[in-house]
């Protein structure tokens, strides 16, 4: 069991079929204007311990959040 996830489904986990929903929605959570989700760094913290993600999927999420300019910044 991954730290901090107590309830998460099967179909939703690390590898299953609908993994990618998560991952969508964990990108749409990254990009909110609603200042009640906390800081950037609030919203890494919750993905990672809460939902689930791994550090490259936050990092995947993020890069799709800013449209790739995480990559090309570590490119530079």
């Amino acid at each position: 069991m991954i730290k901090g996830i107590t309830n998460i489904k099967e179909e939703y986990k690390i590898g299953a079929k609908k993994r990618q929903f998560i991952l969508d929605k964990a990108v749409e959570f990254i990009t909110a204007k609603n200042p009640k989700f906390g800081t950037q760094g609030d919203r890494h913290n919750f993905l990672l311990d809460k939902v689930g993600l791994t550090e490259t999927e936050y990092l995947e999420c993020l890069n799709k959040a800013t449209n790739g300019e995480v990559v090309r910044q570590a490119l530079s």
